[in-house]
């Protein structure tokens, strides 16, 4: 591979072209021009950096299409660049060059949050069709009424089309997902993208109310219904009327209370306890679960036909260890967010720190690791978040990722261990093929 002819571009000097920017950052130059050159050949702007801190500086003060990173850089800093890519907002795509059989450096790309991987020598088609899929992906990030959604994963997109589909109806939501994985943040974000905005967001975490409760909260109580009763008491259901209901962790709803729900949803109106006469109601139900309710209906404990009613359009949340990638965003989401709360000035997270957020499996979700981050930027105060703000759980033997030093540890020079490679690429495509099943079915039973 040979650089293409032409004035030599020189480092950190932007290159003006007719469509967005692309900024190289590379140790060298013959291939930083070759990158450089293709660029602007596709109309882009085109501006290179020969080190990982000239591009991390960059990134901070000027708006990218994409990054390409020449993984030749010192250890660990080409990784650096794409983490502080993907941490940007928005988002920048992030592209790696690697040598030619290089598995370990494949690999800590892609970890990293590269979108693609692009071996070294080149031919420039190769690289322009890189460049034209990267510049592409149209990025899911939702802000609507206070709300935002961040994340690239194909799964976080998925869900976002469906809500961009449905928000304008009155459809009911089936929203599935584990403990701390963001379904209410979904639910505000249908709410916040329907007719019914300026009305009432209502949610009912169904877990947090004990069993005797349960019905006057739900659907109200007249003064002296009953001996405890008390004062009246207005039913969240009421409350919600001309908005949205958020029903939390419906699996817990009680079984004695399932049949009065349904008919609440079929009819459009409530008798709350104690009244003589119903009260009409109008309101959009979203309900949530980590629950298994197929086998809860199977087990007798949860009616079929409230499940019907509740799943006209079923949205799945993955797991926040799915999606790895958008870790470093949502990270630098949540330390901007701590910083503006709480007077802090925290300018970021040292590399290592990022990289074990990104090694981690964080069984809290996003909920896990917003509160994680908060901790970190109360305690760093005004300097980079470093390891030692972390808790001890979250550190370099939590992790259950491949450790390919080990794995190639006694090859020779540009050996590679085949199981070692094996059991990588096995790993990551029954984990991309189970999710793209899931999808695929959840997107058949939409439409």
């Amino acid at each position: 591979m040979a650089p293409l002819k032409g004035r030599r571009q020189r480092p950190d000097v932007l290159v003006r072209g007719m469509g967005k920017a692309i900024l190289v950052v590379g140790n060298e130059p013959a291939i930083a021009a070759v990158v450089v050159g293709v660029a602007r050949a596709m109309g882009f702007e085109a501006a290179a950096s020969t080190t990982a801190a000239g591009a991390i500086a960059r990134l901070g003060k000027t708006q990218f299409a994409l990054v390409v990173v020449d993984l030749g850089l010192p250890a660990g800093e080409g990784a650096g660049v794409i983490m502080k890519a993907r941490a940007c907002r928005p988002a920048v795509t992030a592209l790696a060059l690697t040598a030619h059989g290089s598995v370990a450096g494949a690999v800590e790309a892609l970890r990293a949050g590269a979108a693609a991987v692009v071996a070294k020598p080149f031919h420039t088609s190769a690289l322009e069709d890189a460049i034209t899929r990267a510049t592409s992906v149209r990025r899911a990030c939702r802000h609507t009424a206070g709300v935002a959604v961040i994340g690239d994963h194909p799964a976080v997109r998925l869900v976002l089309d469906r809500v961009d589909q449905i928000a304008d109806t009155d459809a009911s939501v089936l929203i599935r997902g584990e403990t701390g994985t963001g379904k209410e943040v979904i639910a505000r974000l249908i709410h916040g993208a329907s007719g019914r905005r300026t009305g009432p967001f209502v949610a009912v975490n169904m877990a947090a109310i004990p069993e005797s409760l349960a019905e006057a909260e739900l659907f109200g109580q007249v003064s002296g219904a009953f001996a405890e009763a008390g004062k009246a008491r207005t039913g969240r259901m009421v409350a919600a009327h001309g908005g949205t209901l958020f029903l939390d962790e419906i699996g817990e709803l009680p079984k004695s209370l399932q049949a009065k729900l349904l008919r609440a949803l079929q009819d459009g109106e409530l008798t709350p306890v104690g009244a003589g006469s119903p009260i009409a109601v109008d309101v959009r139900v979203v309900a949530a679960t980590n629950r298994d309710l197929e086998a809860m209906i199977a087990g007798g404990r949860f009616r079929e036909d409230l499940y019907y009613r509740l799943d006209v359009v079923s949205l799945e949340i993955p797991p926040l260890r799915a999606r790895r990638e958008d870790i470093p965003a949502l990270a630098e989401h949540f330390r901007r967010e701590v910083n503006a709360r709480e007077g802090r000035s925290v300018p970021g997270f040292a590399l290592d720190v990022m990289q074990r957020l990104a090694h981690y499996d964080w069984p809290g979700n996003v909920r896990e690791l917003e509160n994680l981050v908060e901790r970190a930027v109360v305690m760093a105060g005004k300097r980079m978040v470093a390891t030692n703000d972390l808790p001890s759980h979250i550190g370099p033997t939590s992790t259950q990722v491949l450790d390919l030093e080990r794995a190639t540890r006694g090859l020779a020079m540009g050996g590679v261990d085949l199981r070692a490679l094996r059991s990588e690429i096995e790993e990551r495509l029954q984990r991309l093929n189970r999710d793209a099943l899931v999808y695929k079915s959840r997107r058949r039973n939409v439409a």
